[in-house]
């Protein structure tokens, strides 16, 4: 077993009021009673389908996730991820704030990992891994990841 050169863990649940469920299902059934008056029956089934699946997929998730790194790997909850598997790694901040570290993966399903941080974490990491992997210093949360950040989903 490699040795643990650090290790966090951060809580991954959401924190969603009454309003943002009511709104919710207020735009799921009125997307799927339009698309049945419209006659498109198989699409008020997906967004029916696809709205069981989230709600299944959020519940059913950890609620805290546990990093480790070690000299061989970054383990994320119970997944190993090789270096060799990690093309680089870059911090994502908000305002002066440290709030994710984005590691790019070069698997063929599953492109980038983002994990929450905080200003001290990130000072360490970056004494740590520039040793096992590069840093590239330009990425920004898009425009999407921002409303997504927003809307809580």
């Amino acid at each position: 077993m490699s040795n643990t050169i650090y290790e966090w863990s951060f809580s991954d649940s959401k924190n969603r009021g009454k309003l943002w469920y009511i709104i919710a299902i207020s735009v799921i059934l009125w997307l799927a009673i339009w698309w049945i008056f419209t006659k498109q029956y198989w699409l008020s089934f997906i967004v029916f389908l696809i709205a069981w699946i989230s709600f299944f997929i959020e519940n059913n998730s950890a609620e805290n996730i546990d990093v480790n790194i070690t000299e061989l790997w970054i383990s994320i909850w119970d997944y190993f991820y090789d270096f060799s598997t990690i093309n680089n790694f870059s911090f994502i901040y908000s305002w002066n704030n440290a709030i994710l570290i984005r590691l790019e993966l070069s698997k063929k399903w599953i492109k980038k990992i983002d994990l929450k941080v905080d200003d001290q974490i990130c000072s360490d990491l970056k004494k740590i891994l520039p040793n096992y992997i590069e840093e590239l210093k330009w990425w920004e949360l898009t425009n999407s990841e921002k409303l997504i950040n927003l809307l809580k989903l």
